[in-house]
């Protein structure tokens, strides 16, 4: 079946539309067997219904349970105390030995009954598990189905993609998935290598974790940023050793630098992705670009990255692109959003209005705008797709993200954007 089809299908599954418009049942047992959809029989849904509907005595069952527990503690409490009291040893050996006796009772009932009570609440759990599946099923065909976690995830990603999927073959978009995915964890675990590379060499960065900055997570802001560079870095091609080695090169060229220590670690992404033997050899020139800027009123704590990116765009004259820079200074307020849209050898009317699409979404979103929503709009305003296009894609990144940065728009932007620097055409 076409994509556009499944999703359809799935889509109906998904909200329990009813009735569900039928489909080959060679493709309904493909689903299946895959893991996308659950299949269940009458008897099977009705059994888990009335499974289901014993919750709500089992709930109370535990609540006595509970209780009763609770009192029975509480009398062990108060006898183990009074065992341990003074006035127990001039009690008499009758009356000790019944206390004792009381106390082993009452450890073996609290233990008894703090079993009883893992038991219900493990069935209540089981049950809560079968309700969520029952609360997802639809009738079909004599029987029931529903998404599983699976099903959900393809389905998101089908509603992703639709704009490009919609007249694919259903396997053919799970082969490309697939890859993505692969992908996608490679990425990550060159990330992971790239920042636990990083980390030792930017002691800054603990100054950062430790700073107050009007309430925002320094910790967070820091771990994020460390994760947007290893990002940057995971999606260039080749040795990882010998990027890593390049990263480090342009580290030491940029200490004697006045920026900050994001503005350095852009920079240096930026220097280790140009195509030049010797990382050393630009120092020359991103000197000059910055001082170039400099004179534009960009500040020295912006500057090296600010440069660095105009420098990934020389034109074929040899020249940089600082008047275009200076064209979009004019848009945005961030100057590394300026340079990163300046590198483009596109009509500046076009890319404007690109960048603002973006802006637009992101404020749509609920983001006020920010350095961040500035340089993420650039780079997504420099890619192939529109904001209508990837608009999905990048609120599903963001998404995933959250659950890792606090601060994780710029490193959406890049995963959900085309490949940047290398997909750059160099100004004439």
């Amino acid at each position: 079946m076409k994509c556009s089809e499944v999703r359809t299908f799935l889509s109906q599954v998904y909200d329990r539309v009813e009735p569900i418009t039928p489909v080959p049942s060679a493709d309904l047992e493909y689903w299946s067997i895959n893991g996308y959809v659950q299949k269940t029989t009458k008897e099977d849904y009705e059994k888990g219904a009335s499974d289901v509907a014993r919750l709500s005595q089992i709930y109370t069952q535990i609540a006595t349970e509970r209780s009763r527990e609770q009192q029975t503690q509480e009398a062990l409490q108060q006898d183990v105390r009074k065992e341990h009291s003074f006035l127990f040893h001039l009690e008499g050996t009758a009356a000790k030995d019944q206390l004792g006796e009381r106390i082993q009772q009452e450890t073996a009932a609290v233990s008894s009954e703090a079993s009883e009570l893992n038991q219900l609440e493990a069935i209540v759990n089981d049950l809560i598990q079968k309700k969520s599946v029952i609360d997802r099923m639809v009738v079909y065909d004599g029987g029931y189905l529903s998404l599983t976690g699976l099903g959900a995830l393809v389905f998101n990603d089908l509603s992703v993609r639709s704009y490009r999927v919609a007249d694919q073959e259903f396997p053919d978009f799970i082969a490309e998935i697939k890859a993505t995915y692969a992908e996608l964890r490679a990425i990550a675990d060159k990330a992971a290598s790239y920042v636990s590379r990083i980390r030792p060499q930017v002691p800054e960065i603990e100054d950062l974790e430790d700073s107050e900055n009007d309430g925002v997570d320094a910790e967070a802001e820091a771990r994020s940023l460390l994760w947007s560079t290893g990002i940057g870095l995971a999606k260039l091609q080749g040795n990882t050793m010998q990027i890593g080695d390049r990263f480090t090169e342009a580290l030491g060229v940029l200490r004697k630098f006045n920026s900050t220590l994001p503005s350095k670690l852009m920079a240096a992404e930026i220097m280790t992705a140009v195509n030049t033997p010797q990382v050393q050899s630009l120092e020359s020139i991103l000197r000059n670009l910055d001082q170039q800027i400099r004179k534009q009123g960009v500040p020295k704590e912006q500057s090296a990255g600010v440069a660095a990116t105009i420098m990934a765009g020389r034109r074929f004259d040899g020249t940089y692109p600082i008047d275009r820079f200076a064209q979009f200074e004019h848009l945005t307020k961030s100057s590394e959003a300026a340079s990163i849209l300046a590198v483009m050898n596109v009509p500046i009317d076009g890319l404007s209005s690109r960048f603002q699409q973006f802006r637009s979404l992101f404020t749509s979103w609920g983001y006020m705008i920010s350095e961040d929503t500035e340089i993420a709009s650039a780079f997504l305003g420099i890619g192939e797709l529109d904001a209508d296009e990837v608009g999905e894609k990048l609120k599903y990144v963001l998404e995933q993200l959250h659950n890792y940065l606090q601060y994780p728009i710029v490193a959406a932007a890049i995963l959900a954007s085309i490949p940047v620097f290398e997909a750059m055409r160099p100004s004439t």
